[in-house]
């Protein structure tokens, strides 16, 4: 049974082999297959806005893009590559000019040659494995050597994909450039003034004389600007001046942007290889072929046992959907945060521009930042004072059944409310004109308290409502835990001659450990958590005071579109929960030690 199991499983090593060296290599050909198709659709675009000039048409779209452009009536349109012609001053589209993505070469030239090569080989190498196993005896021990060689045959792959998409991806980025410029001289010898026809182009422009201008700069940065000036092809007078038309490439805001000039216009834009990049998606790819390649070589090592094989089949098959859902929907987002905390993304840029480290080296200097991870520090006190009353409160009804039903249910039922609600009536409570509190003190001949305008008083309030919310639970807990305390001990204690203080302090306490270490813990972390009150009740303020960690994070991505830094954030406060809650077992185990 193992004899035929084993060289089926050895051939399902080189299939998997080959899917994943496939999908590598087609993700690598798949994502420059769409920047060809929208740089199809950005010549569409020029071609539309030329048409529109007086004196345009097809004839102006045809010097533009040749036999690559194919006019349709406009109710033809919208399919593929294209774009709506209009005719000046009118609402319905005139015509549907659909382009043909750029081709360089025959059909090899839409695959990674090299990276087909490399994996043509691997998949052989395997084969001949695999070939190999089905004559030769069984084997327990796990195939090393053919998974070392099957990595390195996917990593190579994948590299040499990723090579081949930037040289693609280049020389379709400066083809762009050079067709925006191409557009711009065709506009301009319909008679267009050069602001006119640099619009046509559909890409950030600058006129030579603004370009050390920044408030005379409409739609290039003004760092594009200032690397296109300072470059040796800015003009024609220039020992190293590209001639009109000609693409080449700045840096600027330490990426690499595209360009051209027509006449006394420039272009410039941010190339594909950094919007379309599948180094990412390859990355991915390969690590999904590995993975997969190491379980199919994994199951082969039981071939020769087939009751345990089958038992791990088993397992796999029960384990896979939830681990599908944890990498969907858990590890799968956090790898994608990671992945944006180092690049700079606003959602309205074409693309994320990558920093590294830069949004971590930003925060550390960040006094708003700070300002807000103190203010947590400081919510965070209220953790203390709520176990205090939520122990206490289990002590008194611990010996009472009916007076505990009555304790839980009143004091568990904020736990399990929505803290929307909790917030909204707190906050008209609280509040200085018509709260029902200020009314109180008011009456009494007090003066009323600005429990949330003042800076003094509303994290002070904030804390003592987040004892309110969590002392239930925490009492329902810290029952449990005095149950589970032995009376003998208490018996014990008393027969010693200890008094109550000294119950409490020599069984109470040491008994109550662990839930006292649990529920330290998880209060410190939700309180480092706390999003919902802030934001109803005071939403940061006054002057900051209430600006906490997560809902400064919530306003740097949601309201100053800045992902990048949020995500940077995230993972800093995720450090320093981490940590916290290390510093906690460390100092746990420490106790443990000593006794």
């Amino acid at each position: 049974m193992s004899g035929v199991r084993q060289p089926v499983l050895a051939a399902l090593a080189a299939v998997a082999l080959a899917a994943g060296l496939g999908l590598v290599v087609a993700v690598g050909a798949g994502r420059v297959e769409g920047a060809r198709v929208a740089a199809a659709e950005a010549e569409a675009r020029m071609a539309a806005a030329l048409w529109e000039e007086e004196g345009g048409g097809a004839e102006a779209v045809a010097s533009l893009l040749g036999e690559r452009a194919t006019i349709f009536g406009a109710g033809a349109g919208g399919a593929g590559a294209g774009a709506h012609a209009y005719e000046a001053g009118a609402l319905d589209p005139a015509a549907w000019i659909a382009v043909a993505p750029r081709r360089a070469g025959g059909p090899w030239t839409a695959v990674p040659a090299i990276a087909v090569a490399i994996a043509l080989a691997g998949v052989a190498l395997t084969s001949g494995w695999a070939a190999a196993r089905r004559r030769g005896p069984t084997r327990t021990r796990y195939p090393a050597g053919i998974a070392l060689l099957s990595l390195g045959c996917i990593a190579l792959t994948a590299v040499a994909a990723e090579r081949w998409a930037d040289r693609e991806l280049r020389s379709l980025s400066a083809a762009t450039a050079a067709q925006g410029a191409r557009a711009v001289e065709l506009a301009m010898a319909t008679g267009a003034d050069p602001a006119r026809a640099a619009r046509v182009a559909q890409l950030p422009w600058a006129e030579d004389r603004s370009l050390e201008s920044a408030n005379q700069q409409w739609t290039m940065p003004a760092a594009i600007a200032a690397a296109i000036a300072a470059s040796p092809q800015r003009g024609m007078t220039r020992p190293l001046a590209a001639p009109a038309g000609t693409p080449y490439t700045v840096e600027a805001a330490g990426a690499t942007y595209h360009a051209a000039r027509a006449a006394d216009v420039h272009l410039a834009f941010l190339g594909y290889e950094r919007t379309a990049s599948p180094a990412l998606a390859l990355a991915a790819a390969g690590a999904l072929a590995a993975l997969l390649l190491a379980l199919v070589l994994h199951l082969a090592q039981l071939a020769a046992r087939p009751r345990t094989l089958r038992r791990t089949l088993a397992a796999w098959g029960l384990l896979g959907p939830a681990a599908a859902l944890i990498l969907a929907f858990t590890l799968g987002p956090l790898l994608f945060s990671l992945w944006i905390s180092l690049h700079e993304w606003r959602l309205i840029d074409p693309a994320p521009l990558f920093l590294g480290l830069d949004n971590y080296a930003a925060l550390l200097s960040d006094p708003d930042w700070w300002s807000a991870i103190g203010n947590t520090a400081l919510f965070t006190l209220h953790v203390p004072a709520a176990m205090a009353v939520a122990l206490a409160l289990a002590l008194l009804t611990q010996g009472s059944p009916r007076t505990m039903r009555w304790a839980r249910l009143a004091l568990f039922l904020p736990g399990i409310t929505s803290v929307a609600a909790i917030a909204v009536v707190w906050k008209w409570l609280l509040s200085d004109q018509y709260g029902l509190l200020n009314q109180v003190l008011v009456r009494a001949g007090l003066e009323s308290v600005p429990w949330l305008t003042s800076p003094d008083t509303a994290l002070i309030s904030l804390m003592l409502i987040g004892i309110w919310m969590v002392v239930g639970y925490q009492m329902v807990v810290f029952q449990a835990g005095l149950a589970a305390i032995p009376r003998d001990w208490y018996d014990a204690a008393r027969v010693d001659g200890a008094g109550p203080w000294q119950r409490f302090r020599h069984v109470t306490l040491p008994g109550l450990r662990h839930t006292l270490f649990f529920v330290l813990v998880t209060s410190v972390i939700g309180s480092f958590q706390v999003f919902g009150l802030v934001y109803v009740m005071t939403e940061g303020g006054p002057l900051g005071a209430t600006d906490v960690a997560v809902y400064h994070i919530y306003r740097e991505a949601w309201e100053f579109l800045r992902f990048g830094n949020a995500a940077a954030m995230s993972w800093l406060l995720f450090a320093l929960v981490f940590a916290a809650t290390w510093l906690h077992f460390r100092f746990l185990d420490a106790r443990r030690a000593h006794g």
